[in-house]
């Protein structure tokens, strides 16, 4: 698609212009030559800006790197790259996405930069492109040419974290009726057994029946971790979105406290799981509802 550039007059250019119409009228009135020559220079000047600046914008190439966790309603910085495919250089480069930019001051021929500029993202889900301005009120301010465009990035927004306490929730912790007990797992919080040892810490070794029986025995420890849970849409109230924000406050908790969280959609079941990519998944998983 062809880029299509458009400008805007600063205050300085429209000084400049103003001065330009006053002394061509005063030309044509007093004829006086010299008022000519000043005039065609000014006009003259006004266009060799004009092209500089159109050449300047010519030839850049932008890149946006989302972090990797993004929210509803939260700044977000993009890492921002930009190159410069000319052989000469750009000057003053803004690069403008709603309410913030960043100004690149000098990009060398086949040279690329990175900056940072953030926005803020209204609604959950996937994005394919992100529409910025590019913009230059290079060589000497009076005019500011500018295009848009937009930027390839596959993002998905993550929604809104939404508090929830676990008394208003319809089904926590019992679900399909599970009782309210706690999982062990092997660690180092309560006594479960003895065994023969096997390069254990020595710490564990069981001095008492190992001196009674003559062989090394340890003790077998183990610590209570919360039962999986599986999130769905009814275990929450509010509106849709309210109750995605709260399923996603779960989520980011849950995974936070090592516990193993699941999510239960319309067609099916992800299973419950811990960690970051498992809490990412569940994130997309909300955001795309």
């Amino acid at each position: 698609m062809k880029t299509r550039y458009k400008v805007r007059v600063n205050r300085a250019g429209v000084i400049f212009i103003g001065i330009t119409i006053f002394l061509g009228v005063a030309a044509v009135n007093t004829a006086n030559n010299l008022l000519y020559l000043v005039v065609s220079y000014m006009l003259s000047f006004m266009l060799l800006s004009g092209v500089l600046s159109l050449y300047n914008l010519r030839g850049l190439e932008v890149v946006l790197i989302p972090p990797e966790e993004v929210y509803v309603g939260s700044k977000t910085g993009l890492r921002t790259l930009i190159k410069n495919t000319k052989r000469f250089p750009a000057f003053l480069i803004y690069i403008r996405i709603r309410e913030d930019s960043h100004v690149f001051p000098l990009i060398l021929g086949g040279k690329e930069v990175e900056g940072r500029v953030s926005t803020t993202f209204e609604k959950r889900g996937h994005y394919s492109t992100i529409s910025l301005e590019i913009s230059s009120s290079f060589p000497v301010g009076l005019f500011e040419r500018f295009y848009n465009v937009d930027i390839p990035i596959n993002l998905v927004v993550f929604p809104h974290p939404m508090e929830v306490v676990e008394r208003s929730l319809n089904i926590f912790p019992r679900q399909r009726g599970q009782a309210n007990i706690l999982s062990r797992k092997r660690g180092y919080e309560e006594l479960y057994g003895v065994r023969e040892y096997s390069n254990e810490p020595l710490k564990l070794i069981h001095w008492k029946l190992s001196a009674k029986t003559g062989s090394l025995y340890v003790k077998e420890m183990v610590e209570e971790s919360a039962p999986p849970v599986i999130l769905s849409l009814d275990m929450v109230e509010g509106t849709l979105e309210e109750r995605i924000s709260k399923l996603a406050y779960l989520v980011i908790r849950f995974t936070s406290e090592g516990r193993p969280v699941g999510l239960k959609l319309t067609d099916r079941t992800i299973e419950p799981s811990t960690g970051v990519s498992h809490k990412r998944r569940l994130l997309t998983e909300l955001a795309l509802l």
